[in-house]
């Protein structure tokens, strides 16, 4: 399985152990293929007692320590603390390195954001260039191509309104979105889940089966060969609260899944139970993690929820 294909496993796989759309409404931007969505309601993330208390002063001072960072972010008039809204990562099933879009709504002055991009293009233009496409009724849409370094990739971002940026490594993938009045899903199952995402979490995941399984290796297609359907996520409040709900092919399968889960959940506790002598703060506030949650079948479908406690999340951004 390669790398890419693993980070996306990895970011599901924390989103499911640790800004959404609203109930009944799907991203116009969503590539047609998509098949994964992770969704960030960052305003609520940064706005929530435990971004602010725990978070937000080291987050800043870590922003300070870079002059480049906020010489830029001065430049674009940009605060990502106030400014981003929400932030979806979208993609469909596979490997390619070139597929799926990051969709960031919230607040851009595009005037500094255009200035921005034309200084750095006509400065650097090994870092920056802009690309003229048609957007078919006599205009030009503009796309930016930004080199992050010789070992990496490019990445194409555009900007179609004050409200929102794409990004992708696939150039096809912002121009497509860019030309979208309406979301066009392919995949019927997704658009089921993401019509049905709680506005009140502030990470959230739909994917359907394939997406765990194509192009992954025999052990996770083993593991992941009897699921239709992942969704759920976080909410965050002054205690972190995880929902997530498997959606098997059959009830014998989702039986199976909650004594998959189950003995996971078991061997966790036995090996952080195993650590526990180490008097790590760190360790402690996993065991209570591990300890919450609970799995539940109903009928086809698999029910894990989970809580983490105020003091949990306090011992474990402390340092021993």
């Amino acid at each position: 399985m390669s790398l890419h294909h693993s980070l996306w496993l990895a970011a599901v796989g924390v989103v499911l152990t640790v800004a959404p759309l609203r109930a009944g409404e799907v991203d116009k931007y969503l590539p047609d293929d998509t098949e994964m969505v992770i969704s960030v309601n960052v305003k609520q993330l940064v706005e929530s007692e435990l971004f602010k208390k725990n978070i937000e002063a080291k987050a800043r001072e870590a922003l300070k320590n870079s002059d480049d960072v906020q010489e830029a972010l001065k430049d674009l008039g940009f605060d990502p603390f106030t400014d981003v809204e929400r932030v979806i990562a979208a993609r469909p099933a596979g490997a390619e390195q070139d597929r799926g879009l990051l969709i960031v709504h919230g607040k851009f002055d595009l005037d500094k954001f255009l200035a921005k991009a034309e200084l750095v293009a006509k400065d650097q233009p090994d870092v920056l260039k802009v690309h003229k496409v048609a957007n078919g009724a006599g205009g030009k849409f503009l796309v930016y191509e930004v080199a992050l370094g010789e070992q990496a990739p490019p990445v194409f971002v555009a900007l179609p309104n004050k409200s929102t940026l794409l990004a992708s490594p696939g150039k096809d993938y912002v121009v497509d979105a860019l030309k979208k009045d309406k979301p066009a899903l392919k995949n019927k199952d997704l658009a089921g889940l993401l019509e049905r995402m709680n506005d009140k979490q502030g990470v959230s995941v739909a994917v359907v089966g394939v997406a765990l399984t194509a192009g992954a290796s025999p052990e996770v297609t083993d593991l992941f060969s009897r699921v239709d359907a992942v969704s759920g996520g976080v909410t965050v409040g002054d205690e972190i609260k995880i929902e997530v709900a498997v959606s098997a092919k059959s009830a014998n399968d989702a039986k199976a899944i909650k004594d998959e889960v189950d003995a996971g959940l078991k061997q966790a506790r036995l090996m952080l139970a195993a650590l526990a002598f180490a008097d790590s703060k760190q360790i402690d506030a996993l065991l209570d993690v591990v300890n919450s949650v609970k799995a539940a079948v109903k009928e086809k479908t698999v029910l894990i929820k989970g809580a983490v406690s105020p003091e949990a999340i306090e011992n474990a951004l402390k340092k021993d």
